[in-house]
């Protein structure tokens, strides 16, 4: 259903990866079987909505046009509609979607779009009922994804606890045997880092207006990333973890042709003393020069 979404990616959006920040506790085996004993980080606060996160698949037409339902354990939301619909924000070829935030109360997800739901579950099978601010209502029926589910544990829940929010990022490269790096202070604007580049090295084909400005991102423990800017479409994308331990992750593009040129390696996490803050390094070459993009966030 999100293959048409995940064309749309951008510059920066492909390295934003939020991270955990942690303080390393002991040389103990952080959980090499990925389960929920990742010993050697820090428990951030827990996911507000872990257990009322979920992904629902609808399979019945509804006034709506909506598609599919994301409740993200941070308290962000997704919602896939037709393209037909006109509430969206964002969104390409036949479906559109929309991003905001959820409250969770006496078994109703409450929207800050104006929207309640209320789902009840038999199985893999649910009821909808959404109902707008006005008191107007629609039930559907659908199922419960979990097909993109990736491997739980601290690190899983430290990067889905909350909407992250960039504070800065350094672009270094090893270019004819020197070291240049650029400091970019948040909220990061792509185009500047694309400027940056073509300036040292060469031409991207990457297009991005001024003030593209990253907002902020969400993670879920379906395998998702969403990325939020204050002036263009969201964008949207795939990640998983491949190695739990290492806190490696991997990100994936649908239409690698139209995938960003910058980035077309795997994303490194590395974990900093402070709680609150996060760092994310991101390795990639391109035409030969071997790039590090590490990105600060709180």
């Amino acid at each position: 259903m999100m293959k048409k979404i995940l064309m749309m990616m951008a510059l920066v959006a492909t390295a934003l990866f939020v991270v955990t920040a942690c303080d390393k506790k002991d040389d103990d085996d952080n959980g090499g079987n990925g389960g929920n004993e990742d010993s050697g980080i820090v428990t951030l606060t827990a996911p507000p909505y872990k257990n009322e996160a979920r992904v629902l698949n609808i399979t019945q037409n509804n006034s709506d046009g909506i598609k599919q339902l994301r409740l993200m354990e941070s308290g962000g939301y997704m919602i896939t509609r037709q393209a037909s619909s006109v509430r969206t924000r964002g969104g390409s070829g036949d479906e559109d979607y929309e991003f905001g935030k959820f409250t969770y109360s006496g078994g109703k997800y409450v929207l800050d779009n104006g929207m309640t739901i209320s789902v009840e579950q038999s199985g893999q099978n649910v009821e909808v009922t959404i109902t707008w601010k006005n008191g107007t209502s629609i039930k559907t029926t659908g199922t419960v994804d979990s097909s993109g589910a990736v491997t739980t544990g601290i690190f899983t829940d430290n990067l889905c606890s909350r909407p992250w929010k960039v504070e800065r990022v350094i672009v270094s490269a090893v270019f004819e045997g020197k070291t240049l790096g650029k400091e970019f202070k948040g909220p990061v604007d792509l185009a500047e880092v694309k400027a940056w580049y073509e300036k040292n090295f060469g031409t991207l084909k990457d297009q991005f207006a001024a003030n593209t400005i990253v907002e902020g991102i969400y993670f879920d423990s379906k395998g998702l990333f969403a990325i939020n800017y204050q002036n263009r479409n969201d964008d949207v994308g795939v990640w998983r973890w491949t190695n739990l331990n290492n806190g490696d992750l991997v990100y994936n593009w649908y239409d690698k042709q139209k995938a960003i040129s910058l980035f077309t390696g795997n994303a490194a996490v590395e974990f900093t003393k402070s709680p609150e803050s996060c760092k994310l390094i991101l390795k990639g070459t391109v035409n030969g020069i071997d790039f590090e993009f590490a990105f600060y966030m709180k």
